[in-house]
Parts: structure tokens; C-alpha cells; sequence
């Protein structure tokens, strides 16, 4: 099920009301709250050189060159996703993109379920949003699109 021009629109409006804190900074809360909420996800990201203490903070967050740039990444890839979420067959092609890097770096389909409620606690708390606005219950519906579209990839890329 896509998404309607109205959600489409609402979703473009909200993300770019939040990247006035920065793209790097987006991503570095969408992490911060996934390796707060799911300690254990962190193992997936060794290569990002985490500190192995309980307690990870954005500022040591922000200093990790590496999460800088992977969380910069993860916004990047949300705006692009917003904005190809009316040109189907190129959304399609950039998910399935993703799927297919997810699944060269061992992420299983189920590993994506962790991120929507991360995701839409951030989004909320940015924008200090109801759970009943129409705004986050477009972010419910375009996470569905996002994460089916990635995990289509990644089966796709097992052959």
C-alpha cells in the first residue's frame, strides 16, 4: 500500500522541519534512542568502534567519527526515500538498494522492527507530536513502505 499525496506531503513538511537540527544530528538521535531502547542492537555496528559501557551518550556519539557518518547516512536515506515516495519504480529500485547492503552486512528482516518505535518516539518527541496526529500516523504508514521495500532487497539479494 503506497503512500497518498497528503501523507506524502505531510511527511516531507515534518522531515524538513526536523533537519533544521542537522542531518548528522537526525541520525545521532534515531541511534542514540535505538542503542538506549535495544542495548543489545549495538553489537550489530562494531565497526562504528562504540564503546562496549551501558551507557552510550550523543556527545560520545557526536565524537565517533564513524557514527557521525553512518548517522548522517540514515537521515540521508530518509530524505531520499521522502523524496522519491511519489516515483514508485526509482523507490523501489533505491530500497531494494538497501536491502541488498542490509543483507551484505548480515541484518535480518526482523532486526528492522526494533527501528519503528524508535524511529516514530523520535519524530514525535521533534516535533512534540500527539500519537493520534495525522503527521505520525503518516510516519507509521511510510515506516510499513520503507521496511517491506528493504526487506524485499534483502530476499531479493539471497537469491
Amino acid at each position: 500500500m503506497g503512500l497518498t499525496t497528503e501523507e506524502i506531503g505531510l511527511l516531507r513538511s515534518s522531515w524538513n522541519e526536523m533537519k533544521t537540527i542537522g542531518m548528522k544530528e537526525l541520525g545521532l538521535l534515531i541511534f542514540h534512542r535505538l542503542f538506549s531502547d535495544v542495548p543489545r542492537i549495538r553489537k550489530m555496528f562494531y565497526n562504528l568502534e562504540l564503546p562496549d559501557d551501558e551507557t552510550l551518550t550523543l556527545e560520545a556519539m557526536r565524537s565517533n567519527q564513524k557514527m557521525s557518518r553512518h548517522a548522517t547516512r540514515i537521515a540521508t536515506s530518509i530524505s531520499t526515500y521522502l523524496k522519491l515516495a511519489d516515483q514508485p519504480e526509482e523507490l523501489k529500485t533505491f530500497l531494494n538498494g538497501l536491502g541488498e547492503l542490509h543483507a551484505g552486512h548480515n541484518v535480518e528482516p526482523e532486526d528492522f522492527e526494533y527501528l519503528a518505535p524508535v524511529m516514530l518516539a523520535v519524530i514525535g518527541g521533534q516535533l512534540n507530536l500527539n500519537s493520534n496526529s495525522a503527521i505520525l500516523q503518516a510516519w507509521v504508514k511510510a515506516y510499513g513502505v520503507l521496511r517491506n521495500g528493504i526487506v524485499r532487497g534483502m530476499y531479493a539479494s539471497k537469491g
